[in-house]
């Protein structure tokens, strides 16, 4: 029986007792209350299954929640990344829908387009003109606008220029999405800067540092073009080498930057002598080509010619100190003289060293001797290379006799080249020599070889004579000379006094200071100092009294032509009389008749030397003669 109902019977029982009547109700009540408790029950379950889905469900739908909470905070982050990277990126980026309306766009185009055509639902074709009017090619853009037109899955790449000087560079691709084009989006690069690299690049590849004129590589291509059209209208132009004459002295002296403003200067001056279609170009160093087209005549080349070496010879003026330069030019003609940039530049280069040889500041055509001559030079300078090693110089000696007595007191070292031929000759050879520095050598050698000479007399028991070397303006630029010369003079143990080194006038030009340490150096060391060919070309009384010489040589062009020349007479009587004041020894050469050495001695020259005397002599020779005066 219920327990509830069994307590409510057991209640009213004993209140009024029990009856057995009331069994069958009772068990159907019983039966009633039990009913109802099983369904309670089940309800209790039912719920409490309930209540734990929905907990397990709230709990799942809860994580969900979190999770999708983080889901969207890594969407805001990751969407503002991309916001800041879109809005940061170098490029400026349009979205624009099939309808014309901007529907994405960064910070970057919004200083490229104007903000109101951006944010407008739609870009009118008036604002869509204002942005196009800021294309330089406009007609370029339209062609591009036409492509994508005709083909709107189409992607382009390329540049476009705007009217302010900027340059973009720029890439659009359509939006696509199942296979609709939904719009296209354009990628603007400002690559202004990368364009002005490129622009200076360009320059610094074509144009000379210094000057800002075009260099070899620029030149050679408008002579090029130049050539083709003197082909095409039967014209000709012309190539003017310019080399400055005695610039090294402005460096030399001034330093480079003084150089550099010369050279500035210089460049100015060239333009105002040419025309505006000529070019002006810089090779380097002191080197500057002027390309003349479009001539009918060559005579306006000289005529330009003249206008550029009337300027350059006018003093240049800089930072307070003149400086005084000149022009050396050659030329050569197309057709005439080359048929290409090179040989037109080789040949022009040989004219102006022609110009050169001919007393500098002046005008040379090139003509076909010139390329004689220099082949004539390659060839020395190939033969001259090996000369030493083959043992192919032989020094000859030439006395020098004291005119008061007749005695020989000196000889001079002259060098002899054993090859037969024109080429042989010391006019032909030492020239080349010292162009191409060979002359270093060579006269290491001489010096040497009459060292050695003078050794073997003095252990032949010979008196020692004072043996004079010739030294280039070449050789004596080279800053061991000095050692050199005691180095080997030491080495074979002979007085420096048995040395005397000839000098020309035109070393001192250079730099006369370093002129003077040089010479001084060597004196100190016991050597004797002569100018040679004193009297021609530089002579300046300047150099006499500030540098350690003892002997003037009057060149011999004056001694030759005494009797037929007598001015010359008379500079060489002002030359004896100017050395003896001060205190210097004279020696005349080149005295080849009675005539010139009556003069001579009577004049009270002190020293002669000539084929009348002596004439040159190998050196066994001579030393037959130190053992007969002996």
């Amino acid at each position: 029986m219920h327990r509830l109902l069994k307590r409510q019977i057991k209640k009213y029982l004993a209140e009024h007792g029990e009856d057995e009547s009331l069994g069958p109700f009772l068990a159907a009540v019983n039966e009633a209350y039990e009913q109802n408790e099983r369904e309670l029950s089940l309800i209790d379950r039912s719920l409490e299954l309930t209540s734990t889905e929905l907990s397990t469900r709230n709990e799942t739908l809860r994580k969900e929640v979190d999770k999708q909470l983080v889901v969207q905070n890594e969407l805001k982050h990751s969407l503002a990344a991309l916001n800041a990277t879109f809005d940061a990126t170098g490029e400026a980026i349009l979205a624009i829908s099939e309808k014309g309306s901007v529907t994405k766009f960064n910070q970057m185009a919004a200083q490229l387009v104007n903000i109101d055509i951006l944010t407008s639902p739609k870009i009118s074709l008036l604002k869509l003109k204002k942005v196009i009017q800021q294309f330089e090619d406009r007609t370029r853009l339209a062609h591009k606008f036409r492509q994508i037109k005709n083909n709107p899955m189409t992607e382009l790449y390329g540049q476009i220029k705007l009217i302010d000087g900027r340059f973009f560079e720029y890439h659009t691709s359509p939006q696509v999405e199942n296979n609709e084009v939904l719009g296209r989006v354009w990628c603007f690069r400002d690559i202004s800067e990368l364009k002005r690299n490129e622009a200076m690049v360009q320059h610094q590849a074509f144009h000379d540092a210094l000057t800002g004129l075009p260099n070899r590589a620029l030149l050679d291509d408008r002579l090029s073009h130049g050539i083709t059209y003197c082909n095409r209208f039967d014209t000709q132009l012309s190539v003017l080498f310019i080399d400055l004459d005695d610039f090294k002295k402005v460096n030399d002296n001034a330093g480079h930057q003084a150089g550099d403003a010369v050279l500035k200067e210089v460049t100015q001056r060239i333009k105002t002598c040419i025309r505006d279609v000529d070019t002006l170009a810089r090779l380097g160093g002191d080197e500057f080509v002027v390309l003349l087209e479009n001539l009918q005549e060559s005579s306006i080349s000289t005529v330009i010619s003249h206008r550029i070496i009337d300027a350059l010879v006018k003093p240049f003026l800089i930072e307070d100190s003149e400086f005084y330069i000149s022009s050396s030019i050659g030329i050569s003609m197309y057709p005439k003289d080359g048929m290409d940039t090179d040989e037109l530049l080789r040949k022009a280069d040989m004219a102006m060293y022609h110009a050169k040889a001919m007393g500098k500041n002046n005008h040379q055509y090139f003509d076909s001797e010139l390329e004689r001559s220099s082949i004539q030079q390659l060839q020395v300078e190939n033969h001259l290379r090996d000369a030493i090693s083959n043992q192919e110089f032989q020094l000859y000696y030439q006395p020098k006799v004291d005119l008061k007595n007749n005695k020989v007191i000196a000889v001079e070292a002259l060098l002899r080249w054993k090859r037969e031929g024109a080429n042989s000759r010391p006019d032909i050879f030492i020239p080349v020599a010292e162009q191409t520095g060979l002359i270093n050598d060579i006269g290491l050698w001489v010096l040497e070889e009459a060292c050695r000479d003078i050794r073997n007399w003095i252990d032949k028991g010979l008196t020692v004579l004072p043996v004079a070397i010739n030294v280039s303006p070449v050789e004596f630029r080279n800053k061991k000379l000095v050692a050199q010369f005691k180095s080997i003079i030491s080495k074979f143990a002979i007085p420096p006094s048995a040395i005397e080194i000839e000098i020309t006038e035109s070393l001192f030009l250079d730099n006369i200071a370093f002129a003077k340490d040089i010479l001084q150096a060597l004196r100190d060391f016991g050597i004797t100092v002569a100018v040679d060919d004193f009297g021609t070309g530089y002579s300046s009384l300047q150099y006499l009294h500030q540098l350690p010489i003892d002997i003037l040589k009057i060149d011999k062009s004056f001694i030759l032509e005494l009797s037929d020349q007598p001015h010359n007479a008379a500079i060489a009587d002002s030359i004896i009389n100017l050395a003896h004041n001060l205190n210097l020894k004279v020696v005349a050469e080149g005295i080849e008749n009675q005539a010139s050495l009556s003069f001579l001695k009577h004049r009270g020259c002190d020293i002669g030397q000539g084929f009348f005397l002596y004439k040159p002599m190998p050196g066994l020779e001579f030393q037959a003669l130190l053992e007969r005066h002996n």
